[in-house]
């Protein structure tokens, strides 16, 4: 299932997007929200006469740059937002975007007047707040609320409430309601109270942490608790050594993946 998506806008440069959005990250992970990022910019990352840009030239499909605290992969091309969520290779609670503007993404409105706010409400769909130093002046904000009661301002303190609440809501939906018992909430309605209240984070979800063995029906997850977890795959491996294949070595493998056609 994939992560909640927020797109952080302007319609100016230096509005204070990166800011912002370097102020949610460390607020959502002290709250237990693990956040991935994607910067849309309109000037290439790999630039002309670099090796890995000549790597590319030279019909690369991938190019990967390893530095002592860096990897970065480029592929060259036309590519969109769902293009670099796909591109991730984490699990992230909530996706934080730099720039989209014309996604239909939720979005939030980094503005410094009035008349910025009113442009960007006629150009731009489904902005769900306001953000900036337009909501710090108390003569611009009784303008905005006069003139667009529908639409939420927020200082940043509020955005991370904001966010938080609308990770929980998918973290509520992907409880197990399997009441294992495993967790100290003792059930997945006293979790999902302590997620509400800001005292859980999903990691202690113990049937959701546990990456032994996983079922997915249709890409949608199917919560097993550690002791069903293990016996598959002790089932899967005993089934695997059972085919005496001479080329796999399981005791050096490290993931077994296994999909079944149901239309077949």
């Amino acid at each position: 299932m994939m992560a909640p998506i927020v797109c952080i806008i302007s319609l100016r440069r230096s509005r204070g997007k990166t800011r912002l959005i370097e102020y949610l990250i460390k607020e959502l992970r002290g709250r237990g929200v693990r956040v991935a990022t994607i910067k849309h910019t309109s000037e290439p990352f790999d630039t002309k006469g670099k090796d890995t840009w000549r790597h590319a030239e030279a019909g690369a499909l991938e190019v990967a740059c390893i530095t002592p605290r860096e990897l970065i992969t480029i592929r060259k091309g036309g590519f969109s937002l769902e293009d670099g969520i796909r591109a991730l290779h984490v699990e992230p609670d909530i996706i934080l975007v730099e720039g989209f503007k014309r996604s239909d993404k939720p979005k939030i409105l980094c503005a410094d007047s009035v008349e910025e706010v009113e442009e960007a409400l006629q150009s731009i769909s489904n902005i769900v707040a306001v953000s900036g130093s337009v909501t710090e002046e108390a003569d611009q904000v009784k303008i905005l609320k006069e003139k667009f009661p529908q639409v939420s301002l927020m200082r940043r303190e509020e955005i991370v409430k904001f966010l938080r609440d609308f990770v929980v809501r998918d973290w509520l939906k992907k409880l197990p309601r399997l009441n294992c018992g495993h967790c100290k909430y003792g059930s997945c309605a006293e979790m999902a109270k302590a997620l509400m209240e800001d005292r859980a984070s999903l990691d202690e979800c113990v049937v959701i942490s546990t990456s032994i063995s996983k079922v997915a029906v249709d890409d949608r997850m199917i919560p097993l608790s550690r002791w069903p977890q293990i016996m598959l795959r002790e089932i899967i491996l005993a089934f695997i050594r059972s085919l005496k294949l001479r080329d796999i070595r399981l005791e050096e493998a490290s993931r077994v993946t296994i999909e079944i056609d149901l239309k077949g």
